[in-house]
């Protein structure tokens, strides 16, 4: 019997997310001195449903990996990542303003991340990372970056008698994994 032996070494979605958030927690403050000083930093990141109790809020979400067909050699991929921020105040005419702040600050973070930032293990503060430390995808596995797209809604959640702005960004990530 032979010995099971991996094609390649994936970490899929799960190594993304991590990274984003702690380059978002890395890198909040120093785009908000540039979007709007006004804006509180994000300090919940939450991956699932949870307590929320402080706003803005924001929750990353993998939402699908699809993969190159017949490709010989490094598999390749392309990751689609979610990142909803929550926004509420009592005036909403402030919330909808800050909502587009706070969009501007993600994508201005997400855009101007290096290759090396996603491929190299930074500080992160999260329930799920213990460690304190992410552990990103292999080096030279991150071909590209990029913020497809921006969305704005308003959102009923619980316990909240107003709604609340959401700001939704897709987020591609073109993957080759060795």
């Amino acid at each position: 019997m032979m010995a099971y032996t991996p094609a390649y070494n994936a970490g899929f979605v799960k190594p993304l997310l991590n990274q984003l958030i702690a380059i978002v927690q890395r890198d909040q403050a120093a785009a908000i001195a540039i979007v709007n000083t006004a804006l509180s930093p994000i300090s919940e990141f939450h991956k699932g449903p949870g307590l929320r109790t402080a706003f803005p809020w924001l929750t990353l979400a993998a939402d699908s990996i699809a993969f190159a067909p017949d490709v010989v050699g490094p598999r390749q991929s392309r990751s689609r990542v979610t990142l909803a921020l929550d926004v509420g105040q009592f005036d909403q005419e402030m919330a909808q303003d800050n909502a587009h702040d706070y969009a501007r600050v993600l994508d201005m973070i997400v855009t101007t991340a290096t290759t090396a930032d996603w491929e190299t293990p930074l500080p992160i503060v999260h329930e799920t990372v213990p460690s304190g430390t992410t552990t990103p995808p292999a080096a030279g596995s991150v071909k590209e970056v990029f913020v497809e797209s921006h969305a704005y809604g308003l959102v009923n959640l619980q316990q909240m008698e107003v709604p609340v702005l959401r700001v939704t960004l897709a987020v591609q990530f073109q993957m080759e994994e060795v």
